[in-house]
C-alpha cells in the first residue's frame, strides 16, 4: 500500500472520529439537563417518605401537610451544611405562620449526626438517612440542599451547595 493511501485513510478516520464527537458533545448539551435533575424542581409534588428522627420517634412528611416545611438534607462532614442548619433555624424563628423545618442528615452515624445538632443547638427534628434512601429519592446531589414546600406539598424554592440567607427565606416563606 502506498503512502498516499495511508494518508487519505488517516485523514477520513480523523474526520469520523472528530464528527462522532462534536455528535456527542452536542447531544450532551442539549439533551443532558432533560435527563440528570437534581432535586425536586418547583412546581413538582415532594415525595413522601418516613425516617426516624435523631429521638427514635418515626416521622412522615404527609404529616406535614396543611404547614409550609423548610426540608434541609445535610451531612456532618459538610462544612457548608453547618451554615445551611443555621440559616434555616434562623428563618424558621423570624417567620410569621411558624412554618415546620425537618433535617434529613445523609450520615451513617447516629451520634456524629446527633453531634452536629447539639452544637449548632437545632430546636427542629433530623432524621438520619443512613441508607440515603429518601437522598435518592430526592436525587440529591450536592450539599446542602434545602427545600421549601407549600400548605400543598409543592416544592417552590430549591437550594444547594449554599445556605440561604435567612432573610431571603423568610421571605420566601411569608409569600406561602
Amino acid at each position: 500500500m502506498r503512502w498516499s493511501d495511508h494518508a487519505a485513510r488517516a485523514r477520513l478516520t480523523a474526520r469520523i472520529h472528530t464528527t462522532a464527537l462534536a455528535v456527542a458533545a452536542l447531544a450532551g448539551v442539549f439533551f443532558l439537563p432533560l435527563i440528570a435533575s437534581a432535586a425536586p424542581p418547583s412546581g413538582a409534588t415532594a415525595p413522601d417518605f418516613a425516617l426516624k428522627d435523631l429521638a427514635g420517634r418515626n416521622q412522615r412528611l404527609s404529616e406535614f401537610r396543611g404547614d409550609v416545611v423548610v426540608l434541609a438534607f445535610w451531612a456532618s462532614w459538610c462544612g457548608q451544611c453547618r451554615g445551611a442548619l443555621q440559616s434555616v433555624s434562623e428563618a424558621v424563628a423570624a417567620a410569621d405562620g411558624a412554618p415546620v423545618a425537618l433535617g434529613v442528615s445523609l450520615d451513617r452515624d447516629a451520634t456524629r449526626a446527633a453531634s452536629v445538632v447539639a452544637a449548632l443547638g437545632l430546636r427542629f427534628p433530623s432524621m438520619l438517612d443512613g441508607e440515603q434512601t429518601v437522598g435518592r429519592l430526592y436525587d440529591v446531589q450536592h450539599l446542602p440542599l434545602t427545600l421549601l414546600i407549600d400548605r400543598e406539598g409543592v416544592v417552590r424554592g430549591s437550594w444547594e451547595r449554599d445556605a440561604v440567607p435567612p432573610d431571603a427565606l423568610v421571605q420566601y416563606i411569608m409569600e406561602l
